[in-house]
Formats: structure tokens, sequence, C-alpha cells
């Protein structure tokens, strides 16, 4: 006996197809829309606004700009932390609008189900009987399937937005206070500076002789200095020399190196890290300079991916990894007057 529809008349079998899928298809709707995160930029998903850090970040820019042209530049861990933080926003921007873009196409297919009463899903074809459709239920399994895959994948998406999203506000955190304790030392750090005028390096001296170190123990390359710098080396060099090679002046270098403000006592060469006899010379070195700091006018030393900076409230401080041992600092220890 056929089966009566609710008006009481015989339902055909194409009509119950249609009206399961177009159920299925409004129940799976309502269930994307629920199960849609939050937009990135919602105040439940993210912990802070993008556009807010953007304008803590350019107010701390500010406050470091004045400080590295007070501080005779190169702040170093400042620099570091701020492109950390300069990386961790960009990475968060991306996430976002891959995010957002996601979210965006899960909103559109349930807005299309909701209207039309069905999902932009190609019917499954039996290969048994390819002029038919599948049963029912296994087309509403795969149209199941499929959205609940692309959920997962926004949960993710969504997750990883919220992630690079807070990492960036912890990095701009970091270049915060930085900035306040380089700040609280300025009345300090203005006497030492003062104690310490600035040098220029030359290429020959007065008396027409070259600027280079004479009397080392190890090789030099870029042997040009400024008169500090030189007589850092040579105090350094004479107790723990020979190094297998020292490298002081860099021209182009932005920084110090190519002021002759700085030079590296290496501990291997060939970018390998160097033996463990070797780092614990290099400790006794970095200690050593430490030490000495106010003898030698030293602005900082970094040994071992840490920095130790005399212009801030002191101690050894990690420093964001830069992807070698050499660019690590764990084969030199580098060392930079004021």
């Amino acid at each position: 006996m056929a089966a009566l529809d609710p008006l009481g008349t015989a339902a055909r079998p194409g009509g119950r197809r249609r009206a399961g899928r177009r159920l299925a298809a409004l129940a799976l709707a309502a269930g994307l829309a629920v199960a849609l995160p939050p937009a990135s930029g919602s105040a439940a998903s993210l912990p802070q606004e993008p556009q807010d850090l953007k304008k803590k970040y350019a107010d701390l820019q500010k406050r470091a700009a004045k400080l590295s042209k007070e501080y005779r530049g190169e702040l170093v861990t400042l620099e570091e932390t701020k492109k950390a933080a300069e990386r961790a926003a960009a990475d968060a921007a991306a996430s976002g609008r891959e995010y957002e873009a996601a979210r965006a196409d899960i909103a559109r297919l349930a807005s299309t189900a909701y209207m039309t009463g069905r999902l932009d899903v190609a019917p499954m074809i039996s290969a048994a009987d390819p002029g038919a459709a599948v049963h029912d239920a296994a087309v509403i399994e795969h149209i199941s399937r499929n959205n609940g895959r692309r959920l997962q994948t926004l949960q993710a998406l969504n997750t990883k937005a919220t992630e690079s999203q807070a990492t960036a506000a912890k990095k701009l955190d970091a270049v915060k206070k930085e900035i306040e304790d380089l700040e609280s030392q300025r009345t300090r750090v203005r006497k030492l500076l003062a104690k310490y005028k600035p040098e220029v390096t030359r290429t020959q001296a007065p008396a027409g002789r070259p600027d280079g170190v004479s009397g080392s123990k190890s090789p030099i390359t870029g042997n040009s200095m400024t008169a500090r710098m030189r007589t850092a080396l040579l105090a350094i060099d004479g107790r723990f020399g020979p190094f297998p090679a020292i490298g002081c002046s860099r021209p182009g270098d932005p920084q110090d190196h190519g002021s002759g403000r700085a030079c590296d006592f290496m501990e291997s060469t060939g970018g390998r890290m160097p033996s463990a006899s070797a780092q614990a010379h290099g400790d006794q070195v970095a200690q050593y300079v430490i030490n000495n700091a106010s003898r030698l006018g030293i602005k900082y030393v970094i040994w071992k991916q840490r920095i130790y900076d005399f212009r801030s409230s002191g101690g050894w401080r990690q420093m964001e990894d830069r992807g070698s041992v050499t660019q690590n600092h764990y084969d030199h220890v580098h060392v930079s007057v004021l």
C-alpha cells in the first residue's frame, strides 16, 4: 500500500527523496551556522585587536628611535625584539586573512543551503547503477563528512589566528619592557657616555701609520678600529689569545663592525660548534669583558645567543634565534665598545 503524505495523498518516491534531502540540507546548514567560530577580529576570539597592536607598536617605535639615538645606537636586544614582534604581527595578519576567507566560504555554504534547501555538493552516483542517485543516507553521510572536514579546517585556522595574534601581543609586550628598562637607566647611561666620548676610526693615523693593531697573538681580519676597540682587543687577546681568528672592521656594516667599534673573538671557524674546552674558553673571555667593562668602555658582549648590554639594567638576556651557529654567536664572543 502506498505511503500517505501529511495531506493524505500518495507520496511519490522522488518527492520523498527531495524532501528528505531538503530537510537534511537545512539541518546541516543550521549545524554549520552554529559551529562557525567567531570572526577572528571579535573580542571573544583574539586577545587584542590588530589595529590596537599597530597603534601600540607605532608608539614604541618612536620611543625606541629616541633611545637608539640617545644611547649611541645598536640597541641589539631592542632591535631583535622589535623584529620578532614585526614577524609575529605579519604571521597574525596572514593567519587572520586565511581564517576570514575560509569562514566566509563556509558562511556562504550555510546561507545557500538555508535559502535553497540544498548544498553545493555534486550528487554521488552509484557505479552499479549510473542512471540513479545514490541512496539518501549515503548522500547525507557524504555531505556530513565533507562539511565536517570544512569545519575542522576552519577551527584549526581560527586557533592558528588566535595563537598568532597572542604571540604578536606577547612580543610587543617584550619590546615595551625592553624600552622601559633602557629608559630607567637614562641617568646612568648619560654619565657613561659622557665618560667615553665617541671615537672615529681612521684608515691612517695622524703620523701616517696604519691605524691597525700590532703585537697581537691572533690573526686579525679587518684590522681597522677605534682606539678604544684596539685597547680592548689587545687586553683580551693578550690574556686569552691566540684565537683561531679575530674579525673586526666590516666595511658597509650599518652597526658597530662598520664603524670600527666591534670585534669577534672566534672560538672555532667554518661555522662549526666549538668543542667543550673552546666553549669554556669563550665563557672565560665573556666574563673577563664583563668584569672589565667599565675600564675598557664596553657597550655590550654577545655570546651563546645571549647579550649583556651595559646600557640596560644588567645581566645576560636571551636573544632571538637567528638560525645558525655563527649568527647565534655560539662560535665567537662579540665585543662592542662605546
